[in-house]
């Protein structure tokens, strides 16, 4: 997966280098030790406060240069996490309608919480440590061989034996690691549909119940980040023990040296420090790599969900469309032959047949279940996968992008959703309208009946999925957000059975006496008052018109 976007590359390339170089001013801190000590053996006094100014200098280049490296790495991480995001983000809501839907939201929202959490603790982190890491290690095992070639070779023996362990545990580690992403989001879901249904829940006394499957998904989930840190333990625990066996073995054979007048104090102690140093990249590069290298699941469902984008091969209508302007609606929308099945074996439309001119109105009546929603899907472009065609003004809707759609036709939904936001943005939806234009919505679509109560008007805030308004205040706004458009054709999906029956009649019959509009309304029951304003109503039974 393509991490770094070009200036990350050049910001990760000098974060790398600012790193070396404070972990090769760390490791030559051994060399001013050795220099200290021996000067202050000799007494040797002008050397000593010599030694003592270069140490200030020494230590100040280092801050400075240990800084600028944290605040890149730093600013690596934001720019690599934000961009991982929006991709994301992106990917997911260009898919195609039905590939969208056959996922739990909550996989796409563990996705862009739970796996970027893991992509910067198990790769971003790791990767800009094990770089400096194996600087520091580079550098201290120059010292070290032109201080002692001796100490040198048994410190090799001991790194050997610390390389085998990353290798053996790599490939466990990559499986705990995506096991433990799958259940976490897995997780995300179930906590997120319990939460969704708090209502439920309490009316129907539910609680312990929920409470012992919640008890059972967190433990599982646990379980699973337990098994993978476990892995990890284990191999830091390795790691400690070899570290500490070959310090010892440096004091041994530094101290012996020492004794046969081999090496000076100064250079026993740096040998001590820089055991330390030389052990210290290896440990740190043991734990590291199984993170590094265990991620590559989680990686590749994140490209997964970040390189999906809008073609129609899968059934959804592609974004590059033909027509080089949007199309206008003047003659009629025709569906011919027009057969579709969310499986092979059990079509829900079955050969249909309708024509809708342009500015009639039409209804479309049948039972829960016979297809209406189906119906209305496939006229919004939910997918070209059918049999038949579907023809606005003699265009294939196979030829017409998801724009152009919208620009054609609105539906007035029935289970409405609303923003986390005002109610002018759940109008607009982005969008510039005229003060007119927003006027004429609120008024036809009887929002101008309570805007009066609300303290803040048509900026008073919904809440979450616009809980803080009435069920028929809600869909009154998911009519006004379909009247602001224009679009020459609307389609009411059930569009007011959340009004009472006196302003969804006034509504309707608001919407249908409107000549340049074309109405298709798709209901189970039809006001009978108001048969009289439409021009054909249609039966829908078991996915055919009757």
């Amino acid at each position: 997966m393509k991490l770094y976007k070009r200036k990350d590359r050049l910001l990760l390339f000098g974060a790398m280098i600012l790193g070396g170089l404070s972990a090769a001013l760390s490791a030559f801190i051994s060399i001013l030790l050795q220099r200290i000590i021996d000067a202050a053996s000799s007494k040797d006094m002008n050397a000593f406060l010599n030694l003592i100014a270069f140490t200030l200098l020494y230590l100040t280049v280092l801050g400075i240069i240990g800084y600028l490296e944290a605040y890149c790495t730093k600013l690596i991480i934001k720019n690599v996490t934000k961009h991982l995001r929006a991709d994301i983000f992106t990917g997911v809501m260009n898919q195609a309608p039905s590939e969208y839907t056959s996922r739990n939201t909550a996989d796409y929202l563990s996705a862009l919480i739970n796996d970027i959490k893991m992509v910067e603790e198990n790769h971003l982190v790791p990767l800009m440590l094990s770089s400096q890491m194996i600087i520091m290690f580079l550098t201290t095992l120059g010292i070290l061989f032109y201080l002692s070639p001796i100490v040198t070779a048994i410190l090799f023996f001991f790194l050997i034996l610390m390389f085998l362990v990353p290798s053996l545990l790599g490939r466990h580690m990559q499986k705990r690691q995506d096991a433990c992403s799958e259940k976490l989001s897995e997780f995300t879901a179930k906590a997120k549909d319990f939460l969704n249904g708090y209502e439920v829940i309490r009316s129907y006394s539910m609680l312990p119940y929920i409470l012992r499957k919640y008890a059972q998904s967190n433990e599982e989930t646990a379980d699973k980040k337990f098994a993978a840190d476990k892995l990890l333990a284990a191999n830091e625990c390795i790691s400690d023990l070899l570290s500490i066996l070959s310090v010892i073995a440096i004091v041994f054979t530094s101290s012996y040296l020492m004794l046969t007048g081999n090496i000076t104090i100064g250079t026993l102690m740096a040998l001590i420090q820089l055991s330390s140093t030389f052990v210290a990249p290896v440990v740190m590069l043991m734990q590291n790599v199984p993170k590094i290298t265990g991620i590559k699941p989680v990686l590749e469902r994140l490209e997964g969900l970040s390189s999906t984008h809008a073609s129609s091969p899968g059934g959804i209508i592609s974004p590059c469309n033909p027509l080089s302007d949007p199309p206008r609606f003047h003659r009629d929308l025709i569906c011919t032959n027009l057969t579709f099945g969310y499986s092979s074996d059990r079509p829900v439309l079955k050969n249909l047949q309708i024509q809708i001119e342009a500015h009639g109105k039409y209804a479309l009546l049948g039972e829960s279940g016979c297809g209406k929603s189906t119906f209305i899907k496939l006229l919004t472009g939910y997918t070209t996968a059918f049999d038949g065609d579907i023809l606005y003004d003699g265009i294939s809707i196979k030829n017409l992008s998801q724009e152009h759609l919208n620009r054609l036709t609105a539906v007035i939904h029935q289970n409405v959703f609303l923003f986390d936001t005002d109610i002018y943005e759940n109008i607009c939806l982005g969008e510039t309208f005229t003060r007119q234009q927003l006027d004429q919505a609120v008024q036809e679509s009887g929002i101008s009946q309570f805007l009066t109560t609300l303290d803040h008007g048509l900026h008073t805030q919904v809440g979450e999925n616009g809980r803080n308004l009435s069920g028929g205040q809600r869909q009154r706004i998911a009519v006004a957000r379909a009247l602001i458009r224009r679009t020459p054709i609307l389609v009411i999906d059930e569009g007011t059975s959340a009004v009472d029956l006196k302003t969804a009649h006034e509504i309707e019959k608001n919407l249908l006496s409107q000549k340049t509009l074309t109405i298709l309304t798709i209901t189970h029951h039809l006001d009978e008052s108001l048969i009289q304003y439409y021009d054909h109503v249609f039966h829908l039974e078991n996915g055919c018109v009757g």
